[in-house]
């Protein structure tokens, strides 16, 4: 199975974790959303993928995924009503995000055994870091749990932490820490490089 870095993983999904960061609720609702996009468009596309021609493997990803991404969007509002609230558009940003279609072009390159175990690994990550990157935002920024306030942290609070300044500084220091224990990494594949517009002889670079 072709591996992936986690800092390129995390980084290719900046916006929906940062966009589910300043609530656990909130980071809970996106990291299920997240699992859900992965699996269901990794399977679907890994069964099709020999069916697939090559020109129309790029569209097949967008629209997969996209497909996906919109009935996650659905299956959250009627299961968790809460956290689609604080989420709101940003739901619909997994139908865009390359660390999805980066697991999408794995199922249309390397079969669906190889990208179901990079899809899991994908959500576990992204699961892992939003949910700490949540908590460290609300327990500091808001004195709070899951919307639970934590009145002895009330006079302590860093109302930075709640702004998008705070919340990207916040992120980029997790993803030092996560770069510090993993420093080494593979580049993205073909599609996912495409779609960021740098070409597939520059892969090693």
């Amino acid at each position: 199975m072709k591996k992936i870095h986690p800092v390129t993983l995390l980084f290719l999904g900046a916006v929906p974790a940062l966009a589910a960061s300043a609530d656990v609720r909130a980071a809970l609702g996106m990291s299920l959303a997240v699992l859900l996009v992965l699996l269901c468009s990794t399977l679907l596309l890994g069964l099709l993928r020999k069916l697939i021609p090559s020109e129309a493997k790029l569209p097949a990803a967008v629209l997969t995924v996209a497909g996906f991404a919109s009935m996650a969007q659905l299956l959250l509002n009627a299961f968790l009503p809460t956290a689609t609230s604080m989420l709101g558009l940003y739901l619909a940003v997994l139908a865009v995000d390359l660390m999805i279609f980066s697991a999408a072009e794995t199922a249309l390159d390397e079969g669906l055994g190889a990208a179901l175990g990079r899809a899991v690994l994908t959500a576990v990550c992204f699961a892992v870091f939003a949910l700490i990157l949540a908590a460290l935002r609300e327990i500091f920024g808001a004195a709070s749990f899951a919307g639970h306030e934590i009145a002895a942290l009330k006079a302590y609070r860093i109302p930075l932490l709640l702004q998008s300044s705070g919340g990207l500084i916040l992120y980029s220091i997790l993803l030092a820490v996560v770069n510090r224990i993993f420093p080494a990494g593979q580049a993205q594949g073909k599609l996912t490089r495409a779609a960021v517009g740098l070409a597939p002889e520059n892969k090693e670079a």
